[in-house]
């Protein structure tokens, strides 16, 4: 009924910020409270005739966290003619609430100038006069004098920033002027903030005399531990004689490192009520009292900056409430303005994502828009500066943003998700030169002094149900977001660029089809008693039983050797898993363990210095860490491992979800399962977008303020590469019985039928396409190495049995298998998965359990090894013997009655590949059979490690039922010691608009460096670029030379030439060739 109730007050006001926001209207600042006017010229100035007919907007001090529906309405301020001149009071960005006997200093986190609007409104809300009052009784009010510097973020982290630091010995000083007129006791209160491992005293004289001896406790000497204590100090101080006040605060500590921090300070002048000169005074006592108007001063009762009365004679004053008074020839006049966009209140927005971005980053975020809506995802950018001007008064404020959301969500019930699209900061109000910028500011915790529980977050901006908001730092302040929050924290427009590059790559799927689409890695940190890798099983028992059709491969860093070298160790075994892995492409990549702002695991597998050299690729995984500060993207000193890889061209993150501050690894495991349990849930049949998955994730893992730093960075409507069809196969036959059969045996040959369906109905689409059938064996127990924490096993994805390719049509595909002889006797569950894809580039996947055991009784003779056909090339399918380069590829076509054998249940009956005197490569990951049998099959494979001269490779392959066949080739290596640019063409050639360059070199495998400059005739330079290739391939083919993004060097028709230069990183060596480009 609550929120019915608001629901309609919400439309109600609604209707009348819709007829404000077609008006004009202007912004002005103001950084102190206090009365203000604006003469009739001035307001002619804004093209406001009537005087009568002018209204103020605005907000007292911050914005209120907790959504109500007033927080989306217009605050009015009541204003009052004088002399034709409009007068108000308005309240600085720093206020004071008074309660009973006292009063708190609230400062603005966010700006230190406060906006206010003007506009033409019919009728003004008007001053009224205040009635006179009976009572007699006078008694004390108060000036508030505050004072706070802000220097230090002490952890670089929440919303409070400190003063300078002082050390043990020395003491901090400010002074206060003191009013001629004040009569009676001053109050002071300080808080004050210490950091020191020993406990912190504090001596505080006022104008050289005692007043206060106090304590702060020493905090622990642990990484994780608080950072500094406060302290607020509350005295009373006799009445003072001189016309100042001069606070000083003496520290000391057994601690020589210990420092103390001053946050505010706040003095409270009192004055007699019945005679009081100009200024704003505070009732803070607890019964009413009377004010008396002083003779030739307006006076104004402010119960609140909303509700200002006159008045005429005296006038009852509660606690709480002010009084201000002024001589309104002395007040200062408003004469700086500039137009405040109104137009988000005037607009429906109806779209499903809003793209909120900064004006430097406009061009990429509607880029990005645009291409949403070609998508049929209804998708708007929105300036943030009119987002401020809008629901924020023209101040900068972070929860107008949310306000602004909470609006549009309301009113159109179509919003779903929200993109943050610019880098975001602690430093709100640019404290720090020279660092990162904060161009889309992030909702920053309280707590500033526990590195556990202070944060940065965007969940914020999805608490959009009226009531919600306030977000307490505690487990009863959690909240639920009801949209989908996301952020690109792009700092310029390349990051930009390339961010949305890989979006909308990754969304065009028919360019990146593939099997990687069902892999799934875990990556587990050793130590801790196993509990990362503990954890992992969990997530990945839980997938294995409920989505079988992913592959999982579990990367557990106790799995692989370490090496202990200058003090700490290494995994070089892990680190190449973990790279082989990426390279080949995964759907999501899941780390749990510990870690830091650019580096997994102490043994560092993975440092973000290592990335620059991982190859380009496109297969972009969707990262998950859950560990200790890898995703920091709030930080204006560094960029983070998880910035690196969401905006790392062609390679990297497609999105992160992602931990920027430490966090215990308790609440890394509920967040983890909470994702692992709703990451591939459907809704009305759809796959679910990272905005709905990131929002039910966090809604399922409530902890407190320990899991709010968990971030999405990415785009939250974008879906995971997840094929949209199913596959299952529907009979399995076993051919020498002609039975269907529910079991598989060794040395049975069968045939597999099955189905493309979709995955609603389940009703077989009819198209063609081509298929893979993957055959696996019981899962396998295997053991950690134990390292660091006590030897423990896991589950793994059983033997390969049958790895096979084939192409179907009407929807329907089979296969014959033949069983090896090498599986697990033992009878057991097997899984049996499909992977297709449809001649329009639509995917499907599917699996099936199936048992697998024993021997079938077989007919089949076979006694000859497979035939093979071997071939090395520098690429796939040319037959070469000599080379420039001691990096070539294989290609092995191979057939065989009984098929190949890639079981590695049995050792010793592997493909395996010996070069020279070199421990043999299994190459069985490399072979699947073709054309929809086991007979035949192809394999192809990189060769490394050739020296130069003659090299000596034997091949050995086995078929299923025992026979093995060895091939022995010599191939010759003359002239790798140097790189060696083999062919280079330049095309089209002649040509008009660019061109393109073809380079075969003999260095694949290496770090390479391209030089390309283009010169007239005559020597003159008139082009030149580089670009750098990670463990390059034999063919670089995508350099180009476009005549027309020089704004300069505009080529005419001629002849030039061009020169191409490449350097070898692992020896410096270096080629060149030249040509001709011909423009016509």
């Amino acid at each position: 009924m609550g929120k019915r109730f608001f629901r309609i007050l919400f439309f109600l006001l609604l209707g009348n910020h819709l007829a404000f926001a077609q008006e004009q209207y202007f912004k002005f600042p103001v950084t102190t409270e206090g009365v203000y006017k604006i003469g009739t010229n001035q307001l002619n100035t804004l093209g406001i005739n009537d005087i009568t007919n002018v209204s103020i907007y605005g907000n007292a001090g911050k914005l209120d966290q907790k959504l109500d529906s007033v927080s989306l309405g217009l605050r009015e301020i009541p204003v009052q003619v004088i002399d034709n001149e409009l007068y108000f009071f308005l309240e600085g960005p720093h206020t004071v609430r008074p309660n009973e006997n006292t009063w708190t200093y609230h400062h603005h986190n966010y700006t230190d100038t406060l906006y206010y609007l003007i506009g033409s409104k019919t009728p003004s809300k008007n001053i009224l006069l205040e009635p006179g009052s009976t009572t007699v009784s006078s008694g004390s009010v108060y000036q508030i004098q505050n004072k706070k510097e802000e220097s230090i973020n002490l952890l670089s982290s929440g919303r409070k920033w400190y003063g300078s630091a002082f050390n043990s010995g020395q003491a901090y000083r400010q002074q206060f002027d003191l009013p001629a007129a004040h009569q009676g006791n001053l109050l002071l209160q300080s808080n004050v903030m210490a950091q020191s491992l020993q406990t912190a005293n504090f001596n505080l004289t006022v104008n050289g005399q005692n007043r206060a001896d106090f304590s702060i406790s020493p905090i622990p000497n642990s990484i994780y531990g608080i950072k500094g204590r406060e302290e607020k100090v509350i005295v009373q101080i006799p009445s003072q004689s001189q016309n100042s006040l001069t606070y000083t605060l003496n520290f000391q500590t057994a601690d020589v490192n210990g420092t103390a921090y001053i946050d505010y300070i706040s003095i409270a002048i009192p004055f007699n009520s019945n005679n009081l000169p100009t200024g704003i005074f505070y009732h803070l006592g607890e019964s009413p009292i009377v004010i008396t108007k002083p003779a030739n001063l307006k006076t104004w009762k402010v119960s609140n900056m909303y509700d200002v009365k006159e008045v005429e004679s005296n006038s009852l004053l509660s606690n709480g409430e002010k009084v201000v008074t002024f001589n309104p020839q002395n007040t200062p006049s408003i004469n700086q303005w500039t137009p405040a966009a109104q137009n988000l209140r005037n607009e429906s927005i109806n779209s499903t994502l809003i793209i909120i971005s900064p004006e430097a980053l406009l061009s990429e975020a509607n880029r990005l828009a645009n291409h949403k809506n070609s998508l049929g995802i209804s998708a708007r950018v929105v300036r943030l500066s009119e987002i401020f001007d809008a629901f924020g008064y023209g101040s900068y404020d972070i929860v107008a943003i949310r306000n602004f959301l909470a609006y549009h969500y309301h009113q159109s019930g179509q919003l779903k998700h929200v993109l943050f699209f610019g880098k975001g900061t602690f430093d709100y109000k640019r404290k720090i030169t020279g660092g990162r910028p904060n161009l889309v500011p992030s909702y920053s915790s309280r707590n500033s002094l526990n590195p556990l529980a202070t944060y940065s977050s965007d969940d914020f901006f999805g608490f959009l149900d009226f009531g919600q908001g306030e977000w307490e730092e505690s487990t009863a302040g959690d909240e639920s977001m009801k949209i989908g929050v996301g952020r690109i924290p792009a700092i310029n427009l390349i990051e930009a660029r390339e961010a949305v590059n890989k979006i909308i790559s990754y969304e065009n799927r028919k360019n990146l089809a593939g099997d990687w689409k069902r892999r799934i890695a875990f990556f587990a940190d050793d130590g801790d008693n196993n509990i990362h890798l503990n954890d992992a099983e969990n997530h990945a028992r839980f997938l294995s039983e409920n989505h079988p059709e992913y592959i999982l491969e579990k990367i557990y860093l106790d799995r692989f050797e370490q090496i202990r070298s200058a003090g700490r160790q290494s995994s070089p075994q892990a680190r190449e898993a973990l790279k082989t892995a990426v390279e080949e492409g995964l759907l999501i990549l899941n780390y749990i363990g510990h870690g830091n702002e650019t580096t997994l695991t102490a043994e560092q597998v993975f440092q973000i210095s290592d990335f620059r050299n991982w190859p380009e690729n496109e297969l972009l995984p969707l990262l998950v860490t859950a560990t200790c500060e890898f995703g920091r993207h709030d930080s204006p000193f560094l960029r983070s491992g998880a910035e690196e890889m969401l905006f790392a061209p062609n390679k990297g993150a497609i999105g992160l979800l992602t931990t920027g501050r430490p966090v215990f690894s308790s609440i890394n495991f509920a967040l983890n399962k909470a994702f692992i349990e709703d990451v591939f849930q459907e809704e009305n049949g759809e796959r679910l977008d990272l905005g709905e998955i990131f929002k039910r994730t966090k809604n399922n893992s409530l902890n407190g303020a320990f899991n709010r730093n968990f971030s999405l960075l990415g785009d939250p409507s974008l879906k995971l590469a997840i094929p949209d069809l199913n596959s299952t196969v529907k009979e399995i036959q076993d051919i020498q019985l002609e039975l269907s059969i529910d079991t598989l045996q060794a040395m049975q040959q069968v045939k597999i039928q099955g189905e493309i369906q979709d995955p609603m109905t389940g009703a077989k689409i009819m198209r063609s396409g081509t298929f893979n059938l993957e055959i696996k064996d019981k899962k396998i127990e295997k053991r950690t190495l134990g390292d660091e924490s006590t030897p423990t096993s896991y589950l793994d994805e059983g033997n390969v049995l049958f790895n096979g390719e084939g192409v179907f049509a009407n929807g329907e595909f089979d296969i014959e298998v033949f069983i090896p002889q090498n599986i697990n006797y033992e009878y057991g569950e097997g899984k049996l998965r499909i992977f297709a894809i449809l001649e329009d580039g639509l995917e499907a996947m599917g699996a099936n359990n199936i048992t697998i055991g024993g021997t079938a009784k077989s007919n089949i003779i076979d006694t000859q090894g497979p035939e093979v056909n071997l071939k090395f090339g520098y690429e796939y399918g040319e037959d070469l013997s000599q080379f420039k380069a001691y990096n070539i590829k294989l290609q092995a076509e191979l057939s065989d009655e009984s098929g190949i054998n890639i079981s590695n249940n049995n050792l010793g009956q592997d493909i395996l590949l010996y070069i020279n005197d070199q421990e043999p490569i299994n190459l069985n990951r490399f072979y699947r059979s073709t054309q929809n049998t086991f007979k035949q099959g192809i394999l192809q494979a990189p060769v490394s490690g050739l020296q130069e001269g003659a090299n000596q490779i034997i091949f050995e392959v086995w078929d299923n039922v025992g026979n093995s066949t060895t091939v022995q080739r010599e191939v010759i290596v003359d002239g790798s010691q140097r790189i060696k640019i083999l062919e280079n063409i330049t095309y089209p050639n002649p040509t008009s608009e660019l061109s393109k360059f073809k380079i075969k070199h003999n260095r694949p495998g290496e770090n390479l460096m391209l030089q390309v400059r283009v010169f007239t005739l005559t020597g003159s330079e008139i082009f030149k670029a580089s670009r750098r290739y990670v463990m390059a391939d034999y063919l670089l083919d995508d350099f180009e030379w476009n005549f027309f993004h020089s704004k300069t060097n505009y080529p005419v028709k001629g002849t030039y030439i061009y020169e191409l230069q490449l350097t070898s990183e692992l020896d410096n060596t270096m080629d060149r060739k030249s040509g001709k480009i011909i423009i016509k």
